[in-house]
């Protein structure tokens, strides 16, 4: 078994450009995803500057991918006054998640969908429960473990451990992956091969 180790963060755009590759890797045979969540963003309202920066970025990162970026999030980022970003909450709704047996893979993708198409406000609590009632959990359970302190610190613990990985790495950004095998880590040029899936897959059994 090869640990493939991803360096992510929920509110960024090219993580969620990579999707269809981090999809291969989940549904690899021989291949253990581990997710190290990044705090990339705390809970703030976006500076022009920023969005100007994002509306730039996303074209960009549609035409090298193939990714939607939906109607509702493009005019929101537009049009709202204040776009608030949160890396935070989102990744404790994952982490709280995994906690009760459900794969970071599916609960990642679900909250990308729900704010780079639908255009969601997942920095919002309700706007979470909505999207994870899909998952089979009991969300009462769910909720109860999101608004306690144990989940502050999962979350506290999760992002110091990938703060403490990414140094000893030297990872620089999001997304990244690390091949792990029989003691060796290897980067993967993931980069490489945004619209070639079928060679990233290729790629894969060669690891």
């Amino acid at each position: 078994m090869t640990n493939i180790h991803y360096f992510y963060d929920p509110m960024c755009g090219w993580c969620y450009g990579a999707t269809s590759l981090i999809q291969a890797i989940e549904e690899h045979p021989s291949m253990k995803l581990i997710f190290h969540p990044g705090g990339m963003i705390e809970k703030r309202s976006i500076s022009e500057q920023f969005k100007q920066h994002i509306m730039t970025a996303d074209p960009r990162i549609a035409t090298l991918t193939g990714v939607e970026f939906g109607e509702s999030y493009i005019a929101r980022l537009r049009d709202s006054e204040e776009f608030i970003v949160d890396s935070y909450l989102p990744t404790k709704a994952i982490l709280v998640a995994e906690s009760l047996g459900v794969s970071c893979f599916k609960t990642l993708k679900a909250i990308q969908n729900a704010h780079y198409v639908q255009g969601l406000e997942v920095y919002k609590l309700d706007e979470l429960q909505k999207i994870f009632s899909q998952f089979d959990i009991d969300m009462s359970v769910w909720l109860e473990f999101m608004n306690s302190d144990s989940s502050n610190t999962l979350l506290d613990e999760n992002i110091f451990h990938s703060h403490s990985l990414m140094q000893t790495l030297a990872v620089s950004g999001y997304p990244t992956l690390i091949a792990e095998h029989e003691g060796s880590l290897v980067k993967l040029p993931h980069e490489q091969y945004y619209g070639n899936l079928n060679g990233w897959k290729r790629l894969l059994t060669t690891i």
